[in-house]
């Protein structure tokens, strides 16, 4: 006794098979073909092109699927699509989605050909019909539409506007359909991360198309259904405040009480909700000056610092680089933000950073200090004069910021000179000319070699200073 499964290959024999249609295996990657082939010939009955599409989808739904071989099926993905469409069986059409949405979650180019093979229309066709009667709808094909959606979305911008300025409805409809309670959580969870997916990308999405979002997701941030919607809504309000100062006014001015509970939600446990949060405040202090104030009266400081302390349970790894990169933006206000960092005992948590950190976290608490020397007062600046000695001992391991580093050693010895040479000897100093040397050596002859030799110059200058100095200490001396 043979089943269906074993005897699929035969094709000639199909009216001999008799199968247990629940009972089925993935599909080897050498029966493609046949099976394929099945779902194209009008004489297989419906029910037994369900079973095809379902090791079609099984075979491509474990690791390492073979995504690349179904492809090479020719009208592989036109045969698909076609299932999709046939409202016959709904069956049939699940498990063509599923199979459609597994290649679409494959590599880019796997994706582009869902892209391009006419699946989003009918995809979106499914979502569509939920608009107004959501209980009609079949719950299982919708939510692989809105998930092949999001795949699709999510790979590229050009697929974002392909399904935003091809679909103008399908937005809206996504944000309605959060709102059906009726629909199962799944649904819903996936409809919100296809909502994020859709705001994802450079450039941004226009903001007339997805401001429709905010009351949604904020909506979200504030009273959070489960932990998946509220990580989707985080990153999504991220990619909204991403460095557009009238996006980010959008959301404070348009609803007040979700920087709070931003902040709030940087005392997550889960990295998973911390991050996106996190990103979500960073952007809003690279806004104007007045988005930075609000931030830092809802009292982040004292929350980041907790995330920057070494052996922070829930700091470390990118949490620790958005943490001076935020940190960074603030020290690039005023002298009252400046003041604040100081005040919080940032300076030191900075410099150790510098010292231990990873290439990405140093980077960005070079620049917090570098944005401190270059806007802050002589006295904010003299705050620096304490950790001077151990940033020089590390800056031979500074590969890409040198250049932040050189100049704010030069604005050190020009505006706290006596203070500074007093903390520095010859070899400090003769270290770090040495190194800029090297860096300057290792480039060709083009712009970026005379911005290096610039610098060079100032390390030559501060050289030449200190010298004067130590004649001027050893004679009781000072030039006019």
């Amino acid at each position: 006794c043979y089943s269906f499964c074993t005897l699929l290959g035969h094709i000639g024999h199909m009216s001999e098979i008799e199968a247990d249609e629940d009972v089925v295996t993935p599909a080897a990657v050498d029966e493609f073909g046949t099976l394929v082939a099945l779902l194209r010939d009008p004489e297989v009955p419906l029910h037994k092109k369900t079973v095809c599409l379902r090791r079609i989808r099984m075979s491509l739904s474990g690791d390492d699927p073979p995504i690349k071989e179904l492809l090479n099926i020719d009208g592989c993905l036109e045969t698909l699509v076609e299932c999709l469409q046939d409202s016959r069986d709904s069956t049939k059409q699940f498990e063509s989605a599923w199979a459609i949405t597994n290649i679409a979650s494959g590599t880019s180019e796997d994706t582009n050909a869902v892209a391009n093979s006419g699946a989003v229309k009918v995809f979106s066709k499914f979502i569509l019909d939920t608009k107004g009667n959501p209980e009609s709808c079949n719950e299982d094909i919708v939510e692989q539409a809105v998930w092949a959606i999001g795949n699709i979305v999510c790979d590229d911008v050009r697929h974002r506007n392909m399904v935003l300025e091809g679909e103008p409805e399908l937005f809206p409809t996504l944000i309605d359909m959060c709102s059906y309670r009726r629909l199962k959580t799944s649904v819903r969870n996936n409809t919100t991360w296809t909502i994020s997916n859709l705001l994802r990308g450079k450039p941004v999405p226009p903001r007339e198309v997805v401001i429709a979002a905010l009351p949604l997701l904020v909506g979200n941030v504030m009273t959070p259904p489960n932990d998946d919607i509220l990580m989707d809504s985080l990153w999504a309000l991220s990619y909204y405040t991403d460095r557009e100062d009238s996006r980010i006014s959008d959301v404070l001015d348009g609803y007040p009480d979700v920087l709070p509970k931003l902040c709030e939600h940087l005392n997550s446990g889960s990295k998973g909700i911390l991050t996106p949060a996190l990103r979500t405040v960073g952007n809003i202090v690279t806004g104007t000056t007045d988005h930075t104030k609000q931030v830092l009266r809802a009292g982040v400081l004292p929350l980041i610092y907790d995330l920057m302390v070494p052996g922070s349970i829930r700091g470390g790894g990118n949490i620790l680089k958005e943490c001076c990169w935020l940190v960074s933006n603030i020290t690039a206000e005023s002298r009252d933000e400046i003041q604040q960092v100081i005040d919080g005992g940032f300076l030191e948590l900075l410099v150790h950073h510098v010292k231990n950190g990873r290439p990405q976290d140093r980077k960005e608490a070079i620049w917090a200090l570098f944005n401190l020397a270059t806007g802050g007062t002589n006295e904010q600046i003299a705050a620096l004069l304490p950790f001077v000695k151990e940033l020089m001992e590390v800056f031979g391991n500074i590969q890409h910021e040198t250049i932040e580093f050189v100049s704010l050693i030069d604005i050190l010895a020009e505006n706290q000179n006596d203070k500074f040479f007093e903390i520095l000897d010859r070899d400090d100093l003769l270290r770090l000319q040495s190194t800029v040397i090297l860096r300057v050596d290792e480039r060709g002859e083009d712009d970026d070699r005379k911005k290096w030799k610039s610098h060079c110059n100032k390390v030559g200058q501060v050289m030449e200073k200190y010298e004067q100095y130590q004649m001027q200490k050893a004679t009781g001396h000072r030039e006019p």
